[in-house]
């Protein structure tokens, strides 16, 4: 459970200004809103009007605000040699180390989107592994390559 976090975790880094969150996000651009998410685990939540309040949360629901000009564009560093056809899974290079298992990408040039199935495997410094499977209703598409 190395990677629990707690109320007292969260103070020790936002003190008495929870909302300052998104900084935080910022400073750190590995942790992505999903890794935030869950290590808050309904901790607390921030009321900005109150200057001491924190309440319980008793939902598994967060709303998270992100600005679209801080979202990171990662490059293919090579073109797949899968299609991904009847669900096979695509092995898909990266220059860094982003994706983490079970996120979510789409391919900005077609819109198709990928469901990480494996963590990322380190080929070269700059060449990185990740395992993906299209989302499909009905494993009829195959991934077009035009996109990668």
């Amino acid at each position: 459970m190395g990677d629990t976090r707690t109320y007292e975790d969260f103070s020790k880094f936002l003190g008495e200004r929870p909302h300052r969150l998104g900084v935080v996000s910022r400073l750190y651009p590995e942790l992505t809103a999903t890794f935030l998410t869950e290590a808050l685990r309904n901790i607390f939540y921030g009321d900005t009007k109150k200057a001491t309040g924190f309440q319980n949360i008793d939902s598994t629901y967060f709303e998270w605000e992100v600005e679209t000009n801080y979202i990171k564009r990662i490059p293919f560093a090579a073109v797949p040699v899968e299609d991904g056809a009847d669900g096979s899974e695509i092995e898909m290079i990266f220059p860094e180390n982003y994706y983490q298992l079970h996120e979510i990408f789409k391919i900005e040039k077609t819109g198709q989107q990928c469901f990480v199935v494996s963590r990322p495997t380190r080929k070269a410094d700059n060449m990185w592994s990740v395992m993906v499977r299209l989302i499909d209703d009905d494993y009829s598409s195959i991934l077009d390559k035009d996109g990668c």
